[in-house]
């Protein structure tokens, strides 16, 4: 241990005594002008022996001193401590989610990934189609029907097919009927229209029927039956053209009225009608009539009313055809 004043060598930097003129590590001799010295404290410092007498001084070669002084500097750089190297934190890794393949093409910019939840995560852009079920996934990592997860082994679609997520129905060409189909089928129809229109021929055939049947009168008499018989009375039938032979046909009174009413046709098929407004009165002059389905009608000109007589009952019509009254009639078997 050296103590008391030192000097630092100018070539190893080491620490000599004060009485040393050569440096002890590499003989380098102490140069004029000293690097400042320190004084090392003690607890007790021994005397100092007698100092020898210094060898004579032997000229060092240069090999030998670049050997000292190499050898110096390595002793002095394993004598220092290395600096601590700073640990530099971890980086932090983010999630790795499992993306689609893209097939060496670059990713588009416009895919995004967004965790939702419970880490299912949604990529925009992203069409697949599930291994498992062969359901078609639009923009999901995992499949809506099944909840298969996308993997390597999904078929990926091309990105224009992004309307909705369910796959489209295979739409199957329409089958040709067959000639016995097309036979069958117009056999049905067939029968369909004739089923159809037969009973409309037949409404149309025997309509007169029908309304005969719904109304309860028929309709096919060409006349009413006759309520009188007997030959016209001598005083009308002398009235009439070619009276001689006329026949009684229909005689009728009212008991709101005391009128009466009778009809006598001639030989030559002709009718004519006669009318009486009270009781005792004589009928009057004759009028010719015509038969109808239901009975007889009278016209009277110039005024151009007439009389329906039909089914019991007397209806008279201006000359509009308009109904202007209505009266019942009792048949009755002569003329007084």
């Amino acid at each position: 241990m050296v103590t008391g004043p030192t000097w630092q060598c100018s070539d190893c930097d080491t620490y000599n005594d004060a009485a040393v003129r050569v440096c002890d590590v590499c003989d380098t001799p102490r140069a004029a002008k000293t690097v400042p010295t320190k004084t090392v404290p003690t607890k007790a410092v021994p005397k100092k022996a007698a100092p020898k007498k210094a060898a004579p001084k032997r000229p060092v070669p240069k090999k030998a001193a670049a050997a000292k002084k190499s050898a110096a500097a390595k002793k002095a750089a394993a004598t220092r401590k290395p600096a601590a190297t700073r640990k530099s934190a971890p980086a932090k890794r983010a999630p790795v989610t499992d993306l689609p393949a893209t097939g060496g093409r670059r990713t588009p910019p416009g895919m995004r990934v967004d965790v939702t939840g419970t880490g299912s995560p949604t990529v925009r852009g992203l069409v697949w189609e599930c291994p498992l079920c062969a359901h078609r996934v639009v923009g999901a990592m995992r499949c809506d029907r099944c909840g298969t997860r996308w993997s390597i082994a999904a078929k990926s679609l091309p990105e224009e097919a992004l309307f909705g997520s369910s796959p489209l129905p295979a739409r199957t060409p329409p089958r040709e009927a067959t000639r016995g189909e097309m036979v069958a089928g117009c056999g049905c129809l067939l029968f369909i229209a004739a089923a159809i229109i037969t009973p409309i021929v037949l409404l149309i055939l025997n309509w007169s029927a029908v309304t005969s049947f719904v109304t309860g009168s028929d309709s096919s008499k060409p006349s009413p039956a006759p309520s009188a018989s007997g030959p016209c009375p001598k005083p009308m039938a002398e009235m009439l053209p070619e009276g001689s032979g006329a026949r009684l046909v229909a005689a009728y009174s009212r008991d709101d009225l005391e009128e009466r009413y009778a009809f006598c046709r001639t030989t030559s098929g002709k009718v004519f009608y006669f009318a009486r407004a009270r009781d005792g009165e004589p009928y009057g002059d004759p009028t010719q009539a015509r038969e109808s389905e239901q009975g007889y009608v009278v016209d009277f000109r110039p005024q151009g009313t007439s009389y329906h007589f039909r089914d019991g009952e007397v209806t008279a019509y201006d000359e509009d055809g308009k109904e202007t009254w209505h009266g019942e009639l009792v048949p009755e078997a002569t003329v007084d």
